[in-house]
């Protein structure tokens, strides 16, 4: 009987214990999608401008159409005469124009004023090369923008309706994966595919820091008063990188790899505050807050019923809220994310507040079993079986002929 009722309490222990589990689930719950198209867009990614208004989604054949940022389901198709893949995208600080560039020297200009798109800078001036990221440097003067062959140029709009472009000095000769700037302090932060990380300063001096040997996906310098970026790459890689206008070489990258990471990063995006969003694959997001240096599991791919995101991947999310937004995938789906409802939070507090109590109980009561045989006996009487019941009954016949 003693090892019957250590077992009983020992089976319920476990089962409240482990019942929080049932609910432990994404922070973050899915609403209903919408589709873009009907056909696969290949999209490549997702920019949405400061005011928190417009999103732009782009991608192969020249394929841009722009968003209301908080109903998505409000588009306009920007048409332009051209159908070179546009691979990456940035809004101006001021938030009424943003560039976009591609492959075969394409740069675009967007204006949210008149929703016009229109070439920004002449093909040839660039030798056709791939450009694949750009990036506006912290006071809007200049644009940054990165090519396939890690070449890195300096570019803006000139009198005559074309483009000042200047190179800039010590570019590396792999693609320039990732380039994001600073919203406040006057340096950017640039990931190449061989090189690793680099910086450039105010005055346009470009410096390799380190974090060579990555496969660096995404970078991101978000809002609020950190003066950190972060970097990530697809083998589970996050990499923290300090601005420092006087010291570059307090620049140099902090790296860390997340453990038991099953998927891998594919990009980052801001999303509120100094906290970030590391998009996964297979389809799921990964939470990184900057100021705390620390990385929350907030969509788990198993979390998804979606069909239309959970096999698709993910190319980018933009914030509407602290914790919630929208996820852009490559085939032109679009879904949303919020935190829980207040009702799921109540059910995980409602059972906590029962569970403890309960657990704590069952405790005491396996205590008070294991040192008592008189409530041992007393238990196997109720709840014990009928082999138990048995022996315990022979051994008090057994105990009663003795006493007599």
């Amino acid at each position: 009987m003693r090892a019957s009722s250590r077992s009983l309490v020992a089976v319920l222990l476990v089962v409240l214990l482990a019942a929080p589990s049932i609910f432990a689930a994404s922070a973050v719950e899915l609403g209903a999608g919408i589709s873009l198209s009907d056909e696969d867009l290949g999209l490549n990614g997702v920019v949405i401008d400061g005011d928190g208004e417009t999103a732009l989604v782009f991608g192969s054949d020249g394929y841009v159409r722009a968003l209301d940022a908080q109903d998505p389901t409000q588009q306009i198709d920007l048409v332009w005469p051209g159908n070179e893949e546009i691979l990456y995208a940035d809004f101006h600080p001021g938030d009424q124009t943003a560039l976009l560039v591609g492959t075969d020297g394409l740069v675009l200009r967007y204006a949210k004023q008149d929703q016009s798109l229109e070439r920004a800078a002449a093909a040839v001036n660039l030798e056709y090369a791939d450009m694949t990221t750009v990036a506006w440097n912290t006071g809007g003067s200049w644009a940054y923008v990165g090519t396939a062959e890690g070449q890195l140029l300096r570019l803006r709009a000139d009198a005559d309706g074309g483009a000042e472009i200047h190179s800039l000095a010590g570019g590396g000769s792999s693609a320039i994966m990732a380039m994001d700037c600073h919203d406040t302090i006057m340096m950017c932060v640039v990931a190449a595919a061989m090189e690793g990380i680099g910086i450039i300063e105010r005055d346009h001096t470009f410096t390799w820091v380190g974090g060579t040997g990555y496969p660096w996906t995404g970078i991101d310098c978000p809002t609020g008063d950190s003066a950190y970026c972060v970097a990530v790459a697809d083998n589970q890689v996050i990499a923290l990188i300090e601005l420092n206008p006087s010291d570059i070489s307090r620049s140099i990258p902090s790296v860390s790899r997340l453990p038991d990471v099953d998927s891998y990063f594919v990009g980052i995006e801001a999303q509120h505050g100094d906290r970030t969003l590391i998009a996964t694959t297979p389809a799921g997001l990964i939470e990184h807050d900057i100021s705390l240096n620390s990385s929350y599991p907030w969509l788990e791919h198993d979390d998804i019923n979606d069909l239309n995101l959970s096999s698709d991947r993910i190319v980018g999310t933009w914030s509407t809220g602290e914790d919630s937004g929208w996820i852009v995938s490559r085939r032109g789906y679009l879904t949303p994310f919020s935190g829980p409802n207040a009702g799921s939070t109540g059910l995980l507090y409602i059972w906590i507040a029962i569970a403890i109590p309960v657990a704590t109980g069952l405790v005491v009561l396996s205590l008070v079993l294991s040192s008592s045989k008189r409530m041992q006996d007393w238990t196997t009487e109720k709840i014990g079986s009928s082999d138990e019941k048995r022996h315990l009954a022979n051994r008090k016949a057994r105990q009663h002929r003795k006493r007599k």
